[in-house]
């Protein structure tokens, strides 16, 4: 709760305020991320908190509270016993797996989703009960507008429909079949919408290490590393006992262990072939496995007699206390990670709020890095908890904030934006302003440069990054 804004947060409530006053930014993509559930959800905290960031924080923690809490009924509904459904709600909202959804208020989109799949399970209609379409209708438009992932939504259909409502096997493929057509249209679109922008992909074998080294993170048999993912037995290991398992859910038919399986693979496929995993890509795949290990626990413990039972709910009692306990020593060590990159980024809101005074809001700035400092490298190479991935903005102030989300945060102006400025040929010979910024502050170079471009132009030549960046008037609202 004490944390500062970070990273994309910055961009994100950026883009929020921009929404407030222009209606169509509500469904407006950011940088080519289409998720719209987030700009609301962030609209909304802007009316309620302003520019508290404890505020965004908390609506983080709730939202994340909704989500275990809403897995422990999906766990009940799929026929997992009550005190079975509510471990695997306590180990997912409790894991390091989960946290960066948690922590980092621009992520909350990967909650917004799960919390979409898992009211999808909730709504879904029991065999008599015909008149739910349109509210899964419902549901499966919040996932589309949550995250691109929600593309994988016809799998988790085939696995209810086939292993809670029991469904044939054909009557389940043609269920699936009515959300594939507009997962290609929506797949389609995007690329058109958006292309050159998904050039991340790697076509190579060795990035599907990930799958197996994942799993075998998953079952604590190696630590989770966000690059270069090894090949390793225990990683073989683990898929042989996950697949394993998958096979026992699948055969017995248990509705938890089905959609288990489903949650645990479906969701990495769009991903898979991106060299880098952070942590909020599993948010979903890890309910999944929770899900699938529970569904495994239950079918053990009804084959059991009373003695074996007994023998069974107390081992599981302490295996899940232990990975309780190991998710909890894990998750305050990422928070003392996650803290000193807050106080990097609060560090550089106090610098940029001691001269917003003087921001002038008629001509555009030039802000030049000239601080030589990676914080976040520093950090990355020296963490308490899990290996991390950040994001270095490298023309940013401090490699940290958007110049122009950063100076729309601290002037706090609810009728002006900070945008960046279109560099088009002769758009900055004109009177303009230049700001340095070092690792102990902002300092104007000059308010009232008479040829922006040439100020530009000298500083980029002598090795300085430089971000453009001009204040506008917002309307009240429009279109």
């Amino acid at each position: 709760m004490s944390f500062s804004l970070m990273g994309d947060d910055f961009q994100w409530v950026q883009h929020a305020h921009r929404a407030c006053h222009k209606v169509l930014y509500l469904f407006a993509d950011l940088d080519t991320f289409f998720r719209p559930t987030t700009t609301w959800t962030l609209a909304l905290d802007r009316l309620l908190w302003h520019t508290n960031p404890s505020g965004f924080h908390l609506t983080n923690l709730l939202l994340h509270a909704c989500a275990a809490l809403m897995l422990s009924l999906v766990g009940r509904r799929l026929g997992l016993a009550s005190g079975l459904a509510v471990v695997v709600g306590v180990l997912w909202g409790t894991s390091a797996f989960t946290e960066e959804s948690a922590v980092s208020v621009a992520i909350r989109f990967e909650d917004l989703l799960l919390l979409c799949w898992n009211g999808l399970v909730l709504a879904w209609p029991r065999p008599e009960d015909r008149a739910r379409a349109k509210l899964l209708a419902l549901l499966v438009v919040l996932a589309m507008l949550s995250k691109e992932t929600w593309v994988v939504t016809p799998a988790l259909v085939f696995a209810l429909a086939w292993g809670l409502s029991r469904q044939p096997l054909p009557a389940s493929l043609t269920k699936s079949l009515y959300f594939v057509a507009p997962a290609v249209v929506y797949v389609g679109l995007y690329f058109l919408v958006f292309p050159g922008d998904k050039n991340y992909f790697r076509y190579e074998l060795s990035v599907l290490a990930k799958v197996p080294h994942t799993l075998a993170a998953f079952l604590h048999l190696e630590q989770l590393v966000p690059l270069q993912f090894p090949w390793t037995l225990l990683g073989g290991l683990a898929s042989l006992v996950v697949l394993a398992m998958a096979v026992v859910a699948v055969r017995a038919r248990h509705a938890a262990g089905v959609f288990g399986v489903a949650l645990l693979f479906a969701p990495m496929l769009p991903t898979l072939l991106v060299p880098y995993q952070p942590t909020r890509y599993l948010v979903a795949p890890y309910a999944g496995f929770l899900l699938l290990a529970a569904a495994c626990f239950s079918l053990l413990h009804q084959r059991l007699g009373p003695h074996g039972q007994r023998v069974a709910a107390v081992t599981g009692a302490v295996v899940a206390s232990i990975v309780l306990l190991a998710h909890a020593f894990t998750v305050r060590a990422d928070l003392r990670d996650w803290a000193r990159v807050s106080e990097a980024h609060a560090r550089l809101v106090t610098q940029a709020k001691a001269i917003c005074c003087d921001f002038p809001l008629d001509r555009p700035v030039a802000v030049v890095r000239a601080d030589g400092t990676n914080v976040l490298r520093d950090i990355a190479l020296s963490v308490e908890g899990w290996p991390k991935l950040f994001y270095v903005r490298g023309s940013d102030p401090g490699g940290l904030i958007d110049a122009a989300a950063l100076f729309q945060w601290v002037l706090a102006r609810e009728d002006w934006e900070v945008r960046p400025v279109l560099e088009s040929p002769g758009a900055l010979q004109r009177r303009g302003a230049v700001l340095l910024y070092r690792s102990d502050g902002f300092g104007w170079v000059n308010q009232d440069e008479p040829n922006l471009q040439a100020a530009v132009q000298m500083w980029r030549s002598r090795g300085f990054p430089v971000r453009v960046i001009q204040a506008r008037p917002l309307p009240k609202l429009s279109l």
